[in-house]
C-alpha cells in the first residue's frame, strides 16, 4: 500500500467518522426541539441490559429515543393511560457508574410497542433523575380517567 492510498483512505475515514457525528448531533437537536424531553436509561425488565436514551412526552404516550442511533422514530412507545409504576429505588453502584450519581429506577408495567412489534404489556425500568421523576409522575397524574372522544 502507497503512501497515497494510505492517506486517501484515512481521510476518507474520518469524513465518514465526522459526518455520523454530526448525523447524531442533528438528530438529537430536531428531536429536543419538539419539547418534553429528558434523558432516561430504559431496560426491560430486571437483569436485562440497559440502553441510554431520550424520553420525549407527548400526549398519551413516552416515546423513548435510543441515544446512539439515526432514527427518527421512537424505538418504544409507553401508553399513558396503560402505565403503573410499581416500584422506585435508588440507583445502585453498576447504575451509577453507567449513568452517574443521583439516579432513580423506577420500575413499572405498561403497555409498550417496541419498534414495529405487536403492543404486549412488560414490566420496564426507567434510569432517570429526580427531577425527571418528579415530571414523569406529574404527567402520569394528570391523564384522565376516562378516554377523551374527539
Amino acid at each position: 500500500m502507497t503512501d497515497q492510498t494510505a492517506t486517501a483512505l484515512a481521510v476518507t475515514g474520518l469524513v465518514i467518522f465526522a459526518a455520523l457525528c454530526f448525523a447524531l448531533v442533528l438528530r438529537r437537536i430536531v428531536i429536543s426541539r419538539r419539547g418534553g424531553i429528558v434523558e432516561c436509561g430504559l431496560r426491560h425488565g430486571p437483569g436485562a441490559a440497559w440502553r441510554h436514551g431520550l424520553a420525549e412526552y407527548r400526549r398519551g404516550q413516552l416515546y423513548w429515543h435510543r441515544s446512539l442511533s439515526l432514527r427518527f422514530r421512537p424505538h418504544a412507545a409507553f401508553d399513558r393511560s396503560q402505565v403503573t409504576v410499581l416500584d422506585t429505588r435508588p440507583a445502585g453502584l453498576a447504575e451509577q457508574v453507567r449513568f452517574g450519581p443521583g439516579m432513580t429506577i423506577v420500575q413499572c408495567r405498561a403497555l409498550i410497542r417496541h419498534r414495529g412489534r405487536p403492543a404486549e404489556f412488560r414490566i420496564a425500568e426507567l434510569a432517570m433523575t429526580e427531577a425527571a421523576l418528579t415530571g414523569l409522575l406529574s404527567w402520569l397524574e394528570a391523564s384522565p380517567i376516562y378516554p377523551i372522544r374527539r
